[in-house]
């Protein structure tokens, strides 16, 4: 029977795309548990298990869009990869162990297999490296293109600018940021490192630093395009996106590096041109040294 000592909310609740699932005899020990803690401040839905059939079935059960990151003992690595690597949803797998090179063997045929740690401070700094690099490419524009006709993407997409032309038209009032800062409350109750978060937030916002909050670590939007100056920058972004991220099969995958050539000139002068701007924004990123440019979608 699996046995969840750590809160994990009902997908459709859950705020963000991505999710861990924990699969181990020991996962709940006193030394994992610290781990997991650590692990919630890096994606905060997370699930143990203890039981691989439940644990198989909750991951099948993630809904079309959601990502999960999955930790598995080497030997219940061994019944839960080869279905695991089938299926969309996993983004990621990690192998727990104790004997490295043995499970380094059997998994070495698995793609979404990204490492084999027998440190639990390797396995979390390894998963928070890889996760930065799944967040900045695969959720920069949240729209899932496969099995999906043109219809269905130009709807959604349409949909999408529909609601960013509402948001512009809307004064901003204390009653919606209470409203986020409550919401935000709910959903990390019981994770004190984004409950820190939220609060700094909810003391310290003002319009004039929004783009600073937007690009930490705290809100993600599908309506702005994040580019860089550097071409060195953007290269390195692939490169950690084979290496350390995969929603699906590497054969489902092209990486392909655009080089934009933006005039701001041509935006024109009706009102509704000037509503998609573009800035060099490092002045006031939260990041330093990516020389990024932001566009409005």
């Amino acid at each position: 029977m699996a046995c969840s000592k750590v809160q994990i909310n009902n997908n459709d609740d859950n705020l963000e795309t991505y999710s861990i699932f924990w699969l181990d005899a020991s996962v709940n020990n006193d030394e994992n548990r610290a781990a997991q803690k650590r692990l919630r401040a890096i994606i905060n839905q997370l699930g143990t298990f203890v039981d691989p059939d439940e644990f198989m079935a909750r991951v099948r059960y993630i809904h079309e869009g959601d990502l999960t990151i999955l930790i598995v003992s080497g030997r219940m690595g061994r019944i839960v990869v080869p279905e695991m690597q089938t299926l969309r949803q996993v983004s990621s797998i990690y192998v727990y162990c104790y004997d490295k090179a043995a499970n380094e063997k059997w998994s070495q045929s698995f793609s979404k297999v990204k490492a084999v740690c027998t440190d639990l401070n390797e396995l979390v700094n390894i998963i928070r490296r890889d996760h930065k690099s799944r967040v900045r490419l695969e959720e920069t524009l949240g729209i899932n293109i496969f099995d999906r006709s043109s219809t269905e993407l130009n709807g959604e997409f349409l949909h999408s600018q529909l609601l960013v032309d509402v948001l512009l038209r809307m004064k901003p009032n204390e009653q919606d940021k209470s409203d986020l800062i409550n919401l935000c409350k709910n959903e990390y109750k019981d994770n004190d490192e984004e409950m820190m978060i939220v609060n700094e937030f909810n003391r310290q916002y003002e319009g004039a630093v929004a783009i600073w909050w937007y690009t930490r670590k705290l809100i993600s939007l599908n309506s702005f395009l994040s580019t860089t100056l550097k071409r060195n920058v953007a290269i390195r972004f692939i490169k950690d996106s084979i290496s350390s991220s995969s929603s699906s099969s590497s054969d489902d995958l092209v990486h392909v590096l655009f080089e934009i050539d933006a005039d701001p000139r041509v935006l024109g002068n009706k009102k509704e041109d000037i509503r998609r701007p573009f800035a060099q924004i490092e002045g006031l990123s939260y990041f330093e040294g990516e020389a990024e440019v932001l566009f409005m979608l």
